[in-house]
């Protein structure tokens, strides 16, 4: 999955530390990541890449984590006016999955989801004040209320619905990604995630479910969440009740009718990919 970058190891403990020009950096425009097309195969800058002036980008650079322990900073947008280096383009992070550093995919979904909090938090949702980096931990605090603010990380379940030999997959309505989906969706206050699994499984195919299985977690910094998996079984008909605004098609598939899933990005292909080869103990 996504996360799975080993022999690298993503640290995400909090430090001051300070930009140098052979670092990497991450800057987005609408969503969309900075990066480097030198070369061929897609890469992330380094700060001294970047047009402008290095040493006041340098006060600009933000903290977000360590690959071992090589630093990467965040430079958000307003903090960079420059024209775009000649061979870099903005693109979307998932252009990484194919970059030349095989971490950059999982750094880049994770620094979009900061940056993201981060242009969220320029003024307190209280009073209305400027809001300041803590100098002790990854937060946005106050300076007129001293409220602070914690990047926030949304909790979703996912469910793969199983019935003996079939399982229940889904395609999304409206969506660009039109491969094979499983059912999910974000928890909402005051339900746990069986509650959450049960409830969104009602919803959008209007089947009930029992015996939950976890199946595993992937933090996705595209939609600012954490994905916990389960395996579920029917309880009752299988007749489906297909809600459309949210799914185009939801089908009873065999293990033999599902094709083979390139596991190497989501928990949605991991969990059809165990179920087709049998490597869960359902």
């Amino acid at each position: 999955m996504i996360q799975d970058i080993a022999p690298y190891r993503l640290d995400n403990a909090f430090r001051k530390a300070a930009a140098e020009k052979e670092h990497t950096v991450m800057t987005f425009h609408k969503g969309k990541i900075l990066i480097n097309r030198e070369g061929g195969a897609a890469s992330l800058p380094t700060l001294g890449q970047l047009a402008g002036d290095p040493e006041e980008l340098k006060t600009k650079a933000v903290y977000l984590f360590s690959i071992d322990q090589d630093p990467v900073f965040l430079i958000l947008e307003k903090d960079w006016k420059e024209s775009i280096p000649e061979g870099m383009e903005y693109t979307d992070i998932r252009e990484l999955y194919k970059a030349r550093q095989s971490w950059a995919a999982f750094a880049g979904a994770t620094a979009g989801h900061l940056n993201h909090w981060y242009e969220e938090h320029f003024f307190c949702g209280c009073c209305g004040g400027e809001m300041t980096p803590s100098l002790r931990e990854r937060a946005m605090i106050c300076t007129k209320c001293g409220n602070i603010q914690y990047p926030r990380i949304s909790p979703v379940i996912m469910a793969a619905v199983t019935d003996g030999e079939r399982l229940l997959v889904t395609r999304y309505a409206g969506r660009p990604y039109k491969g094979l989906a499983l059912i999910a969706g974000f928890v909402e206050i005051g339900e746990s995630l069986e509650g959450a699994l049960k409830r969104e499984v009602m919803e959008e195919v209007g089947l009930r479910v029992k015996e939950l299985q976890y199946f595993g977690s992937q933090p996705w910094g595209f939609s600012d969440s954490i994905i916990s998996g389960f395996f579920a079984r029917l309880d009752g008909s299988g007749q489906i009740r297909l809600d459309r605004n949210e799914l185009s098609e939801a089908v009873w598939l065999s293990r033999d009718e599902i094709p083979p899933q390139k596991t190497g990005i989501s928990i949605t292909a991991a969990m059809i990919e165990a179920f087709r080869t049998g490597t869960v103990n359902l």
